[in-house]
């Protein structure tokens, strides 16, 4: 690495470790800790005051134990991190448990007075994922066991034994239904995504053989059937017995995603997904024990796709959708997307070497610190144009929490760290 490549890498090193530390993580230690109720609240407006939502999501309450739990336990210091950790914990395993059918409800009002009972395997990936990190963190045997007891939950009535894979969408008795009443039962890839981080997680904290085949199966799946070989991109969603279907909007609400009246067409694919996957999916390998180089084959078509179609050259940033074969179909930069990718694309120059990647890093990154990054308060905008105008400026709701940037950003020091062999 010449000279000038090191001193542009430990410049982008410091502006990251700079404003993870002073913006970010004090925007949230000082915010997401409701202090009435206890749990977490992640609804702020542009200004970081709270908005008129109240409800508390599942989601949300359980990627913020993984958020705090993963920056602590990369050497971030957190504010009063352990106590914001165990009073959230408390609160779900309070509120959110439904002690006569088991499994986690999907909202609570703020008081956590249940309001929608529906069980949602997106959210219960989230407890897994969030319970383990914490449990690495700080050794609790009770959160280990509450993360092994949603994972046996999971193979045991969730699991689909005929047709491979996690059905997605329950009521309270854990009767499965249609997420929505115009499609069938449906699986997707940003499911069984999550359910690989979480099993990543999981057997890092246990080592035990059925979580290690558990993650060795649903990456098999996610391969064989939900990534098309041609491309190397994602397939979004799938009937149960893994036939493409338009990715439709859904009745139980996890985000924020634009949708056609229709759904949108089984050869769009999410850039932000699929730089996202590769990341996670290495992660799962260096957890397996099994040497990065093996996964090239695996990785080099998404890199590639996500490099030559994915990256807005003219304005910078990443778009959101595009088709797998085919122009981009959305091209407005969404929050997670840019995190996401800036992790996918130090990971890709980590492996190959080929500072393509890197110039696609310092793009997106570019992006975020001039365009996306609300300086007065130091969260990220949720989303904004293709040239970069504002479209959605709120910091924070039940879905936009702080999983994705203050993951991405702990992600973007420690791998340029790596960059540069510190």
């Amino acid at each position: 690495m010449n000279n000038d490549l090191t001193k542009k890498l430990e410049l982008y090193l410091t502006k990251t470790s700079d404003y993870l530390n002073t913006k970010l993580i004090p925007f949230w230690a000082e915010k997401a800790v409701e202090p009435k109720y206890g749990g977490f609240q992640t609804n702020y407006d542009k200004d970081g005051k709270r908005t008129e939502v109240t409800e508390k999501s599942f989601l949300s309450q359980c990627r913020s134990v993984f958020t705090i739990s993963h920056a602590m336990r990369l050497g971030f210091n957190w504010p009063d991190g352990k106590e914001a950790l165990k009073q959230g914990i408390d609160f779900i395993l309070n509120h959110f448990y439904d002690k006569e059918n088991g499994g986690y409800f999907w909202i609570v009002e703020e008081d956590g007075t249940p309001k929608d009972l529906n069980k949602i395997i997106y959210g219960h990936s989230f407890f897994i994922y969030g319970f383990s990190e914490y449990a690495l963190l700080t050794g609790d045997d009770a959160a280990k066991n509450e993360a092994i007891k949603v994972f046996d939950l999971l193979q045991e009535k969730i699991f689909d034994k005929k047709n491979k894979g996690y059905f997605e969408h329950f009521d309270q008795f854990f009767n499965i239904k249609s997420s929505r009443g115009d499609i069938s039962v449906h699986k997707s890839l940003d499911v069984h995504m999550h359910l690989m981080e979480a099993f990543t997680t999981l057997y890092e904290l246990t080592g035990a053989e059925n979580h290690r085949q558990a993650l060795v199966d649903v990456i098999d799946l996610i391969f064989d059937k939900m990534i098309d070989p041609e491309t190397g991109t994602g397939i979004s969603m799938f009937t149960s017995d893994w036939k493409p279907i338009a990715n439709v909007e859904l009745e139980t609400v996890w985000g924020r995603d634009r949708f056609d009246e229709d759904g949108k067409s089984i050869d769009i694919t999410s850039y932000g997904h699929n730089i996202e996957f590769t990341w996670l999916y290495l992660l799962s390998q260096d957890v397996l024990g099994i040497p990065r180089e093996k996964s090239l084959d695996k990785v080099m078509p998404i890199y590639e796709h996500t490099y030559k179609n994915g990256i807005d050259w003219n304005y910078g940033g990443i778009y959101v959708e595009g088709k797998r074969i085919g122009p981009v179909t959305e091209a407005t930069k969404e929050f997670w997307q840019q995190a996401e990718a800036m992790v996918g694309f130090l990971d890709a120059y980590l492996l190959t070497k080929d500072e393509k990647y890197l110039e696609a890093f310092f793009n997106v990154h570019d992006f975020v610190f001039e365009k996306m990054i609300n300086w007065e308060q130091g969260e990220w905008f949720a989303l904004l144009s293709e040239e970069g105008n504002l479209i959605w400026d709120y910091m924070g709701t039940s879905w936009k929490v702080f999983y994705h940037t203050v993951r991405g950003s702990c992600q973007v020091v420690k791998k340029l760290e790596k960059c540069l062999n510190k």
